[in-house]
């Protein structure tokens, strides 16, 4: 057997970021293995779906050891911790503050409200298309439409959001998924990127605190419940998760959805012929393409599982792509199939840190999928394999460019 003490380097390399599907599956044959930098990578569905609801397993990079891959994210400058990083009980105490304005039980049909914007931005974002044959869908729509939706929730003003992109690229490229976790110059790039962000978030909250919005950063900066508000270095962890998480993972959605049903013509008829089977398509790209890759976890205590005990400070990676391949839990797990009966992905996490905004993007992705499969006449793509961004855990094409005979009006 293939030594799979160095996989996770090679798959965190860029050069792997078309195809990292080979080293999931040689990662597979050892679902739980040790990396020559003392990281344990958890590659199993049964292995990582334990391990996302074990209470021995932390999400606070405060627990890694010192000179471990993770303990380079404890390192780095960084606002107060957001809820996707803390245990509880402030885990629940941050994310109820901003459930309460974001969902259930105060408010249930909040995300459902969101629809027919959703779906106005899509159809203006296609009807801006008319009468091209060429275009690039993630500058055109997959970009765009998510990153508006995450404007409109924050109270951002819709021109800022250029500015804000690409600070939150900078920012997600979190040391533990480098090749070198402590590479100083990447250090440095995303510590910048940081600090800008920070400062405009510490302005635009000082502006909504003055004239407050329809917004649920403005709510939750009003918000005199019984928790009380939250302090300032806690909504600015908060807005930027939820700034950054709400368009980053999206636009992969989006991107891969469709990249999948041009590659699948079988599928993409299948789609076409019934349009409700837009769900079908999330769900089985989540799995299949999942824009989340890898997720960085700690153990607090000394874990057995399988043949391995994973000491108390080790860094572990979660690979959740690798995972949600296993055919130990899926039949023919490398074909993509939009009715697939059982897509139980592991794309959103699992436990206390599912993920937050999970109906909202699956609204995102099955409205744009729909739309798009319905106005664009033989859609193909122009260059596969497209270019990918850099991220080894958020992977997703930079660019998509397809070819159409041509776009149907509204």
């Amino acid at each position: 057997m293939t030594s799979t003490s160095t996989l996770l380097k090679q798959l965190l390399h860029t050069d792997s970021r078309p195809n990292p599907w080979p080293l999931y599956a040689d990662l597979r044959a050892e679902p739980v293995s040790l990396q020559d930098d003392g990281t344990y990578v958890v590659s199993g569905y049964d292995e990582v779906s334990a391990l996302l609801r074990d209470p021995r397993v932390s999400a606070d990079p405060g627990y890694a050891a010192p000179g471990s891959r993770i303990g380079a994210r404890a390192m780095a400058p960084r606002t107060a911790p957001a809820f996707l990083v803390r245990d509880n009980p402030e885990h629940d105490r941050l994310r109820g503050l901003v459930q309460r304005h974001f969902g259930p039980p105060a408010r249930p049909g909040f995300v459902e409200g969101l629809r027919p914007m959703v779906e106005e931005l899509i159809r203006d974002h296609i009807d801006g298309l008319v009468g091209r044959t060429e275009f690039d869908l993630v500058s055109e729509l997959a970009f765009p439409v998510p990153v508006s939706v995450a404007c409109h929730l924050l109270g951002i003003p819709p021109e800022d959001a250029e500015r804000l992109g690409p600070l939150a690229e900078e920012t997600v490229a979190t040391p533990e998924f480098r090749v070198d976790p402590y590479d100083p110059e990447s250090a440095a790039t995303s510590s910048h990127a940081q600090e800008e962000l920070t400062a405009y978030f510490v302005a635009h909250i000082q502006r909504l605190r003055e004239n407050p919005g329809p917004d649920i950063l403005s709510s939750m900066i009003h918000d005199d419940g019984p928790d009380g508000p939250m302090t300032l270095p806690e909504l600015l962890s908060t807005c930027q998760l939820l700034f950054i998480g709400g368009h980053e993972t999206t636009v992969n959605l989006i991107t891969n959805s469709m990249l999948l049903l041009l590659r699948h013509p079988e599928q993409l008829a299948r789609l076409q012929a019934d349009p409700s089977l837009a769900a079908g398509v999330v769900e089985e790209t989540l799995r299949l393409e999942p824009s989340v890759h890898l997720r960085p976890r700690i153990a607090v205590d000394d874990i057995h599982i399988g043949e391995h005990t994973i000491p108390k400070g080790a860094s572990v990676i979660l690979a959740l792509a690798a995972a949600n391949r296993d055919p130990r839990r899926f039949p023919d797990p490398d074909t993509f199939d939009i009715t697939r009966p059982d897509t139980a992905h592991l794309s959103f996490g699992g436990g206390l840190h599912f993920c937050f905004g999970a109906p909202l993007g699956r609204m995102e992705g099955q409205i744009a999928v729909r739309e798009l499969t319905r106005r664009l006449v033989n859609p193909r793509v122009l260059q596969d394999s497209p270019p990918y961004r850099p991220l080894p855990d958020l992977r997703g094409p930079s660019a998509l460019r397809l070819a159409v005979d041509e776009v149907r009006p509204t």
